[in-house]
């Protein structure tokens, strides 16, 4: 993934829906806040989606997003990636103030991605080896403050037995930040 493919599916997918606000979270999401994230990491490059959800939701326009931009569409085959149009109910994974801290993808009308910190937040509920070492590349990189994002986490609720798995999941990432030499122990 690409600044450019990112923006160039926010812009058809906005086009599309041109009264429907667009959020990007997950990974791409990182891009609005730091568009050269992927000329500083590999990990961006066998990602080919990005993740969109409306706001608000409307199930019709969902499915005509997914037919015309999403992954079995003729969008993905000539350029080769893709939006996933994702349901609401990702929100739950996120703290419950993130509409505050939204960033603009600049050049995109009414398309915002999670701030980094909220989609850490989101990432640890996910817990895959790929988002731990997102997650450990932004500690280590200090593009993420560990502190900020375990007061977020502890804003978030959810039932006991992710307030441990999310918590261990952070640690990961802080343990694997950590043996990068780009660490700095000043902000863990």
């Amino acid at each position: 993934m690409q600044l450019q493919a990112l923006n160039h599916m926010a812009t058809s997918a906005s086009a599309l829906v041109p009264e429907v606000r667009i959020i990007i979270f997950g990974s791409a999401s990182a891009f609005a806040t730091f568009p050269d994230i992927a000329e500083t990491t590999t990990i961006y490059e066998n990602t080919n989606d990005a993740d969109f959800i409306l706001d608000p939701w409307n199930e019709e326009i969902g499915k005509m997003l997914t037919k015309c931009i999403g992954k079995e569409s003729p969008f993905f085959q000539m350029f080769g990636y893709y939006a996933d149009i994702v349901r609401p109910a990702a929100f739950d994974c996120f703290p419950p103030d993130f509409r505050d801290r939204l960033v603009p993808l600049e050049g995109c009308q009414r398309v915002f991605a999670l701030d980094p910190h909220d989609m850490a937040v989101a990432k640890l509920f996910a817990g895959r080896p790929k988002d731990v070492r997102l997650l450990a590349f932004l500690l280590g990189t200090k593009r993420l403050d560990e502190q900020k994002v375990r007061k977020l986490l502890w804003k978030t609720p959810m039932e006991e037995k992710w307030i441990v798995r999310t918590h261990q999941v952070l640690d990961q990432a802080v343990a694997e930040a950590k043996t990068t030499a780009l660490f700095s122990p000043a902000s863990s």
